[in-house]
This record gives C-alpha cells, structure tokens and sequence, in this order.
C-alpha cells in the first residue's frame, strides 16, 4: 500500500475550523433528558448532559471536536451545543474523508500536559501523508466498521456480566 500515491500536506490544508463561539450553552445545570440536545466537551467526559437551549445549535453535519487544552478529538454525527471555546469544530475540506482525518488525528496520539492553546500553535502545520479519496473513503469504512463491531462486542461484554452477576446472587442466596 505504500507504493500507492500520496501527497503531503499540512493539516491546514485539509481541515477548516470554527471557533465554537456561537454554540456555548448559556446555563451549565445539563439535564438528563436524552430527548434534548447535547452538550459536548472533547475530554473523556465528552457529554455533559441536556440542554433544553434551542438556539446556537450546531447543525452543519459531522464534525470533529477537538480540545485545543487536551488534544484530545471525537468524531461527531449529531446537533449539539457545547461547554468551553477551548473546542475547535473541525470540518473537511474538498477531497478530504472527515472520517479519515478523524482516524489520522487519533492515531497521532496528541497529548500534553501544558494547558495551552494548541491547534494554531501546533496541529494546523503537522505534515501528513493523504492518501487518494477513494483510499481515504476505504479505510474511514473499515474504520467505521470496526467501531460498530466494538461497540456490539461491548454490549455482548455487558449482557454476559449481567449473566453472571445474576447467576452468581442466585447461587449464595
């Protein structure tokens, strides 16, 4: 696969940002209603709760959130609203898989302890290898795949603890 056809190219190039600015929830006291929108943040929390806010929703389609403190990105499919401007909303740019991009940023493994502004500073002029569309569309596919049967084997995972757990009170009572 390597002999396939690459180019380099600065992350600048190939993803557009927006400060979140405009989709800041207003009141931080979320719900736990899931029926409302979600309020993000790129941590390991990454929801926070509800809100029942219904203007400054982000509705522009998927996105990559990514904490310009942490480093730390998630890959988002769904409206929402989120805590802190220390978010960057990250969009694709023309022949560019989001998925992909997504998928290369993670595995980059970004991490930091200083509590800094990093994107501007840092990310946007990492130099990476893009591989052709149609090769980007194939791997964010056996990405995405991937995920879904990781998420079916946790669910598995769960139903088996719950089993036993089950079978085990049943045992000692």
């Amino acid at each position: 696969m390597k002999n396939e056809h690459t180019e380099s190219c600065e992350i600048n190039q190939l993803l557009a940002y927006e400060q979140p600015t405009a989709y800041i929830v207003a009141n931080n006291e979320y719900s736990a209603d899931t029926t409302l929108t979600p309020v993000l943040t790129a941590n390991k929390g990454f929801v926070l709760g509800y809100t029942d806010e219904d203007s400054g929703i982000y509705q522009k389609g998927e996105c990559i959130i990514f904490d310009d403190f942490t480093m730390d990105a998630k890959y988002v499919s769904f409206p929402f609203k989120v805590k802190s401007s220390a978010i960057k909303i990250l969009t694709a740019k023309q022949n560019v898989n989001l998925r992909f991009m997504f998928e290369y940023l993670s595995h980059l493994g970004l991490k930091s302890e200083e509590h800094k502004r990093h994107y501007i500073s840092e990310i946007v002029s990492l130099v990476i290898e893009l591989p052709s569309k149609e090769k980007q569309n194939r791997i964010a596919n056996l990405m995405t795949s991937l995920d879904n049967k990781l998420a079916l084997e946790e669910k598995a995972k769960a139903r088996y603890e719950d089993k036993k757990r089950y079978l085990l009170s049943q045992m000692f009572i």
